[in-house]
């Protein structure tokens, strides 16, 4: 079994969402505007960093107007055609904006990995199973490697959500491969979509404790997987949840925001009723 944080969280959160949205692939058929406007960012971020190690030279207008001419009014969910330029140029500003303030020079960028999943402290390995991840940025801090994610954000993140972040601590396991280091820097860097966006770092550290924590987690949600305990977890994440007209039986919303082929195959799942 692969697994990684995007997989662990969703699981986590609320296992019948991990089943609707990995088990039977059942996703938006339009991509939502700030998932796309963040994932706009993330690529014109990228691009430049990796062309500027290259040595070659980058125009972020050109990157920006060739990612975004895959997406229209068809297959996301902006509103308008002024809504989705809006939202292109939007990306763009927050791009400039972060490569203006933060003055990084990575050693990676969008560095892939796969580790077994290990316990440091006793060995304890579990067999047949990978975590998964890919790292936005890898630079130097304090003569240690620190991974980077990028965040776009509606407002500024209180510190202990940075505290307890499960993908930074799966970010650390991937450097605690590399160097055996009593604790591990990892950094949010957040992009604040605020009247006049800023940048927000919150600068973390992940000790060994933690790390069998992250072990004894993965543990638990891989047993509870190949078990198939796919239960709803009710609570104050599902005002925003894509899967909510699934869990209210409204098949004319999950209709219009899933598709006719979903409808098909949660039916054949049992899990709604037309």
């Amino acid at each position: 079994m692969k697994i990684s944080k995007s997989k662990l969280l969703s699981f986590i959160t609320c296992p019948q969402k991990y089943y609707l949205g990995y088990e039977l692939n059942i996703r938006p058929a339009k991509i939502p505007s700030d998932l796309l406007i963040g994932s706009s960012t993330h690529h014109l971020i990228a691009n430049h960093y990796i062309r500027e190690r290259a040595g070659e030279q980058c125009d972020l207008m050109d990157i920006l107007k060739d990612y975004w001419s895959r997406y229209d009014l068809n297959n996301t969910d902006f509103l308008s055609t002024e809504e989705l330029e809006a939202g292109m140029f939007q990306s763009l500003e927050f791009a400039r904006l972060f490569l203006k303030e933060t003055n990084l020079e990575p050693l990676e960028v969008e560095y892939k990995f796969s580790l077994p999943v290990v316990n440091i402290e006793t060995g304890e390995t579990l067999d047949g199973l990978e975590l998964n991840g890919v790292i936005d940025l890898i630079d130097h801090f304090d003569g240690k490697t620190r991974a980077i994610e990028i965040k776009t954000r509606s407002r500024r993140p209180d510190g202990f959500q940075a505290d307890i972040s499960l993908e930074l601590t799966c970010y650390a396991y991937w450097l605690r491969f590399l160097e055996d280091s009593g604790t591990i820097p990892v950094s949010y860097i957040n992009i604040v979509k605020n009247k006049k966006p800023y940048i927000h770092w919150q600068n973390q550290e992940r000790s060994t404790e933690d790390l069998v924590d992250l072990f004894h987690t993965i543990k638990t949600v891989a047993q509870n997987i190949e078990d198939g305990r796919f239960y709803k977890n009710p609570g104050v994440h599902c005002n925003w949840c894509d899967y909510r007209p699934i869990c209210s039986k409204d098949v004319d919303m999950v209709k219009d925001r899933f598709g006719t082929d979903a409808i098909e195959t949660l039916q054949g799942q049992g899990l709604i009723r037309v």
